[in-house]
C-alpha cells in the first residue's frame, strides 16, 4: 500500500527571514524569506508522495507488464530497499539522513534527489566563481528566451531551443563578441516553468570575462538570437513582435552581483520548497507568472504537465559547462545519480531500522516523521517514534533494528496512525 491520501496543500510554517547563504569562497546568493530546515525537507517528502503516486498511474498506463521503478525510477527512490536500512548522522551535523535505500538522481522528477543536486551544483558553480575572480575574470549573467505559446509541446520547445542556441554560438559574429570581451569560460543553466502561455523554457549563461558588456553587446546579441530562434521557428514572423523580442529576450546582470542572482537561480529553496511560494503557485498570479514544474503536483488538474515536463526533459542536464571549464576549476566530473547516491563515509551516528520496521514506515508514509523523531532526540527518539506506531523492539535482535510486532491498523487511513504521526514530529 502506499499509505495515506497525499494532501496537496502545502503547509504553512511561519517563516524567518533570512538575508544570504554562504557557499564556498564567500560567494552568496541573496534571499528574502527562510523557512526552517526541517519544513523543506518535510515539504521535499510530501512533494515527492505525490510525485511516487503520479508516476506509478503513468508507469501502470504507459508500460502496464512492467514493474513501475523501472518505468520511473523516482518511484523507488527513498523508498525501495537495497541494504540494511538505517538513519545515518554525518560527523558535525544535526540532521539525519537515510542510508540502504534506492537513490533515483533524477533532478527532472524528484524532490528529494533534486535538492542533492542542486545544492552539490551551487557549491561546483560557486568554485568556478573563486576561480574566475583569482585570474582577473569578471562575472556575467546573460539569459535568452523567446516567445511561446500553450499549445506549444515542451519537447519541440526544447529541441528547437538547442538548436537555436548551437547555430548561434557557432556563428561568426557570436565569436567576434565574445573574443572582444576576453572570454573564458561559460556554465549554462536550464530553467523551464509553466504559466498562462505554456511551457517557458529558458537559459541563464554566467559567463567569465575580462571586461563586462554594454547596451550594445546586449543589443548585437540581441540580434543574433532573433536570427537563430527565426531559422528555427521560435519567432515567427506574423505572429510574434520584433520589438518585444529584442526588448526582453536578451537579459544582461552585469555587476559584482552577477554571480549571486545566478546562484539564487539554482537555489533550491528559493524555487519551490518554499510553501508560500506554492501557495502562490495556485494563484492567477503564480499561474501567469510561471510556476516551477514540482509546484504542478499542487493540483489534480495539472498532474499531465508534470508527466509532460518528466518525458520531456528525459536526457535534459540541468547545467552544461563549456569544454575545459571544469578540469581548469578542478572539479570532479560526477553525475547527478552519483551526486544523489553519495553516501556519508563518517557518521556521528548510525541507528538501524529493520525490514519489518521499514515496511510500516512506508505502509503510513512516515519517512519524514521517522527522520524528524531522530533529529530531535536521536536513539531515544526513534524508539518512541516506534513505540507510539505500535513496534516494539524484538527480544531476539540484539543489534539496535526495530524489527519487532507491529500493531495492524484496520487500513492505511487509521486515525490512530495519524495522531501518533502527529506526536512524532511534535
Amino acid at each position: 500500500m502506499d499509505g495515506p491520501p497525499e494532501s496537496r496543500t502545502p503547509p504553512e510554517p511561519a517563516s524567518s527571514e533570512g538575508a544570504k547563504t554562504e557557499v564556498p569562497g564567500g560567494v552568496s546568493s541573496e534571499k528574502g524569506t527562510t523557512t526552517p530546515v526541517d519544513v523543506r525537507k518535510r515539504e521535499r517528502f510530501r512533494l515527492h508522495t505525490i510525485a511516487r503516486s503520479v508516476l506509478r498511474r503513468d508507469a501502470a498506463k504507459r508500460k502496464p507488464g512492467e514493474f513501475p521503478g523501472k518505468v520511473h525510477r523516482t518511484i523507488d527512490c527513498t523508498w525501495a530497499r537495497i541494504g540494511d536500512v538505517s538513519l545515518v548522522k554525518p560527523a558535525g551535523r544535526d540532521s539525519y539522513h537515510y542510508k540502504g535505500l534506492a537513490t533515483c538522481g533524477v533532478l527532472w522528477s524528484c524532490p528529494i534527489c533534486a535538492s542533492k543536486i542542486q545544492e552539490r551544483r551551487r557549491v561546483e558553480v560557486a568554485a568556478a566563481v573563486v576561480w574566475a575572480e583569482s585570474r582577473g575574470k569578471q562575472a556575467c549573467m546573460v539569459s535568452y528566451t523567446f516567445p511561446h505559446r500553450g499549445g506549444d509541446a515542451l519537447s519541440d520547445l526544447l529541441h528547437a531551443q538547442q538548436k537555436a542556441l548551437a547555430w548561434m554560438r557557432g556563428s561568426r559574429a557570436y565569436k567576434s563578441i565574445m573574443e572582444s570581451l576576453g572570454f573564458d569560460g561559460r556554465i549554462r543553466a536550464l530553467e523551464v516553468t509553466h504559466g498562462d502561455n505554456g511551457w517557458h523554457p529558458h537559459t541563464h549563461e554566467l559567463l567569465f570575462l575580462d571586461c563586462l558588456p554594454g547596451e550594445s553587446v546586449r543589443d548585437a546579441l540581441a540580434s543574433l538570437w532573433l536570427k537563430a530562434c527565426r531559422k528555427y521557428g521560435l519567432f515567427v514572423d506574423g505572429r510574434d513582435v520584433e520589438y518585444n523580442f529584442m526588448r526582453y529576450s536578451v537579459d544582461i546582470t552585469a555587476s559584482s552581483q552577477a554571480a549571486a542572482k545566478y546562484l539564487a537561480k539554482l537555489d533550491d529553496q528559493n524555487k519551490w520548497t518554499l510553501s508560500h511560494e506554492l501557495t502562490k503557485s495556485a494563484s492567477k498570479q503564480g499561474r501567469r507568472n510561471g510556476r516551477h514544474p514540482f509546484q504542478l503536483l499542487q493540483e489534480k488538474a495539472t498532474e499531465h504537465l508534470f508527466l509532460e515536463y518528466v518525458w520531456g526533459m528525459k536526457g535534459q542536464r540541468q547545467l552544461i559547462w563549456s569544454r575545459g571549464l571544469k578540469d581548469a576549476v578542478g572539479i570532479k566530473e560526477q553525475t547527478d545519480e552519483e551526486i544523489a547516491a553519495v553516501e556519508t563515509e563518517v557518521a556521528d551516528d548510525q541507528i538501524g531500522i529493520g525490514a519489518r520496521a521499514w515496511h510500516f514506515v512506508r505502509s503510513n508514509d512516515a519517512r519524514y516523521e521517522l527522520l524528524r523523531a531522530a533529529e530531535l532526540a536521536g536513539r531515544d527518539g526513534v524508539a518512541r517514534f516506534f513505540e507510539l506506531l505500535g513496534v516494539t523492539e524484538d527480544d531476539e535482535q540484539r543489534t539496535g533494528d526495530f524489527v519487532g510486532r507491529s500493531r495492524r491498523f484496520g487500513s492505511a487511513h487509521d486515525p490512530y496512525a495519524y495522531r501518533c504521526r502527529r506526536a512524532a514530529a511534535a
